[in-house]
C-alpha cells in the first residue's frame, strides 16, 4: 500500500512539473498563416507560402517557415484590442495597392481580446526589407489572399 501511495505521489509531482510545458501553443500563441501573394509584416516582406507566427516576448513576434527550421523575420508590434474575442478573424490584412504588397495590420490569437498591431509604413516610403532566403515575388493587385489557422 505504501508503494502505491509513493507511486501516485511521484506521478503527481511529475505531472505538475510538466504541465506548464504542455501548453506551448497557448503561451507563444503559435499561429499558422498561408498566403498566396506577397505580404508586408512590419519591415519584413514575406513571399507567398506558409509561415508560423510565434510570440517570443511582449510585442515581439518571430516568423518562421512552415517547417520551423528557419526564421524569416522578427517583428515588433504594439498592443491592439478587440471587443469580441470569439471573432474567428485572426489576421487583418490590407489589400495591395499598385506595386505595394498587402500589409498585415493586426494579429489576434483565437479567443483573445488582446493582440498585436503592426506598422503598415507610410505612403511614399521605401519598401521594407525582404525576408531572408526568399526571392522577391512580384506584387499583385489581388485582394486579401491570406488564410490562417492556429
Amino acid at each position: 500500500m505504501n508503494r502505491l501511495k509513493t507511486t501516485f505521489a511521484l506521478l503527481a509531482v511529475l505531472t505538475a512539473g510538466f504541465a506548464p510545458s504542455m501548453q506551448a501553443d497557448e503561451r507563444n500563441k503559435e499561429t499558422h498563416l498561408s498566403i498566396n501573394q506577397p505580404l508586408q509584416v512590419g519591415d519584413t516582406l514575406l513571399a507567398p507560402g506558409q509561415y508560423d507566427f510565434k510570440l517570443i516576448g511582449p510585442g515581439v513576434v518571430s516568423i518562421y517557415n512552415v517547417d520551423l527550421n528557419r526564421a524569416e523575420g522578427l517583428v515588433v508590434g504594439w498592443h491592439a484590442y478587440r471587443v469580441n474575442g470569439d471573432d474567428k478573424k485572426l489576421f487583418e490584412v490590407s489589400q495591395s495597392q499598385g506595386d505595394r504588397p498587402a500589409t498585415l495590420k493586426t494579429w489576434f490569437y483565437p479567443g483573445d481580446n488582446s493582440g498585436l498591431q503592426f506598422s503598415t509604413g507610410t505612403p511614399g516610403s521605401e519598401p521594407a526589407t525582404e525576408a531572408k532566403f526568399k526571392k522577391k515575388a512580384p506584387a499583385t493587385d489581388a485582394g486579401d489572399g491570406a488564410s490562417s489557422n492556429p
